[in-house]
């Protein structure tokens, strides 16, 4: 017991020393220590600093899972098409779509139209990484029966093969507005074989997007290569791109055009219709090398919440005399 009466009084002794040479508040507050006395000259040399610093900074904000990439917030995605084309932003998002479009093509294959209705799905895992499904849905046709389509070609109804992407940013410049990301698409044929889908094998796709923002423009631009995953009867192989460009007005608005081209590597054989799918939002694969554009408008309602976008798609250059008019109306909720 006295060992530890012995221990307390060393420790009160020590306790009232350290109190007794330590500065009175006044004090602290006349006294600059080295490091606070070279406080001005690192601020001076940080507003000197590139803006890349400034960049840098900005990733470092608390952004990454579910939250994405909240360094753009001007910038808006494709709109006309969603299988193809995906906002190089790592973002989180869930996007209703609607879509209708009028085939009239040469004597070979029907004339028709169809209806779609689907939603697609992006997640940021963090703030450059993204996942998700854009690709599927249920649709109904209505074509004209002829030798190809087979006598059940007047009304088909069914689910759409299920696809979607990876990708990651691999550059952002912030201060400029700038970003590059690089992704793979897949395709699996889950649908139904009433519209033509569901027949392997599956499909895989590389693809580069850029985005740059020019004051109140903004250009968006996609490349990729779609190939099978394995052999078939039919084996579609093509490079694929979008060009999107649109002005922000009234800091909310965003008239848009887009062009949609589609190239294979080989000529296409016009009985793979049946094989490669019919033509729906951005589907080139049985279309031969085509053109398309689309004009619209992409509507932010609520910022960093709620948009609503609606185009209007024609093709510019198409092979076997297709022409497939389409309107495609998507609403985009941000998490």
């Amino acid at each position: 017991m006295k060992i530890w009466y012995v221990s307390l009084l060393t420790l009160a002794v020590a306790a009232s020393a350290a109190v007794a040479q330590s500065p009175m508040p006044s004090q602290q507050s006349r006294a600059v220590s080295p490091d606070h006395a070279a406080i001005p000259a690192v601020a001076a040399q940080a507003a000197e600093a590139p803006a890349i610093l400034d960049c840098l900074e900005c990733e470092s904000g608390g952004r990454g899972f579910i939250t994405g990439n909240q360094n753009f917030p001007n910038f808006i995605g494709y709109v006309s098409n969603p299988l193809f084309a995906i906002d190089p932003r790592a973002v989180s998002i869930w996007y209703p779509i609607f879509g209708s479009n009028w085939i009239e093509t040469n004597p070979r294959l029907p004339n028709g139209n169809f209806q779609l209705y689907g939603a697609g799905l992006n997640l940021a895992l963090t703030e450059r990484l993204a996942v998700g499904l854009n690709q599927g849905g249920y649709a109904h046709a209505d074509f004209e029966r002829n030798t190809l389509i087979g006598e059940r070609g007047r009304d088909r109804e069914g689910w759409l093969n299920l696809g979607g992407f990876v990708q990651y940013t691999v550059f952002q410049d912030v201060p400029s507005q700038c970003l590059a990301t690089l992704g793979m698409r897949w395709t699996a044929p889950s649908g139904s074989s009433d519209i033509f889908q569901g027949r392997g094998p599956a499909r895989l796709a590389t693809y580069a997007t850029l985005g740059k923002e020019f004051g109140e423009f903004h250009v968006l631009t996609t490349a990729g290569y779609d190939f099978p995953a394995g052999s078939s009867g039919v084996d579609i192989n093509f490079f694929y791109g979008t060009v999107h460009l649109d002005r922000r007005c009234f800091g909310w608005l965003y008239p848009l055009v887009e062009f949609n081209w589609a190239a294979h590597t080989e000529t296409v054989d016009i009985n793979a219709f049946r094989e490669g799918g019919f033509i729906d939002f951005g589907n080139f694969t049985a279309s031969g090398n085509t053109l398309i554009l689309a004009a619209g408008v992409n509507a932010v309602l609520i910022p960093n919440r709620l948009e609503f976008g609606a185009v209007y798609t024609t093709p510019i250059a198409t092979q076997h005399d297709f022409d497939f008019n389409g309107l495609l109306v998507k609403i985009v909720y941000r998490f």
